[in-house]
């Protein structure tokens, strides 16, 4: 799968080349909106080469801030740019990051035929379907909710309390903790007796 962003605090390459402040260049990867784009594009096109469009995915986050780059006034049409050329490769899926702009997240649903994902930051258990009743999207993802629950789905249909996620040790390196180390919903019950 191939990714611009990750939540994390790390700017990814091709988030460089989409940014207005951090791409200078002045070849053909700099500058337009079209320049801009191209390198995403190039290196979805040599994936997609490889190893199928069915088996890649391209993850966006318009005006997510990471370490200082700005998309600019025009990173809205950088983005609008990008997805109709991604569309062209009848990609997996488009996994959006979304943070408010709701003209650019129609509009995104509007030209992206595939699967759309939108991860909204901060949003409600309960809120989770709310941009697939309207239309937006195709999946919700539940990144976080189903790393801290292994057993997220049994705890939804069972109404039971959700594991708090520790942030502190998302991406820290340190083995299980953080990623295999949430108990289940049968362990915290048997912890109970």
């Amino acid at each position: 799968m191939l990714f611009t962003h990750s939540l994390n605090d790390d700017s990814y390459l091709i988030n460089q080349f989409i940014g207005e402040n951090s791409n200078t260049r002045s070849d053909k990867y700099g500058g337009s909106i079209k320049n801009r784009a191209r390198f995403a594009i190039e290196v979805t096109k040599a994936i997609v080469e490889e190893i199928g469009a069915e088996r890649t995915g391209f993850r966006i986050s318009p005006g997510t801030p990471l370490n200082g780059i700005n998309e600019g006034e025009h990173g809205p049409e950088v983005y609008l740019h990008l997805v109709k050329e991604l569309a062209q490769y009848n990609l997996a899926y488009l996994h959006v990051m979304h943070l408010g702009n709701e003209t650019l997240l129609r509009e995104i649903r509007n030209i992206w035929p595939n699967p759309l994902l939108v991860n909204r930051a901060g949003r409600a258990l309960q809120d989770l379907s709310v941009d697939i009743d309207n239309g937006l999207a195709d999946m919700a993802p539940v990144e976080v909710w189903s790393l801290a629950n292994p057993d997220l789905v049994e705890r939804l249909k069972k109404g039971f309390p959700l594991n708090e996620a520790d942030r502190k040790t998302l991406y820290s390196g340190n083995g299980n903790e953080g990623y295999t180390d949430y108990p289940t919903m049968k362990e915290l019950q048997s912890q109970q007796q």
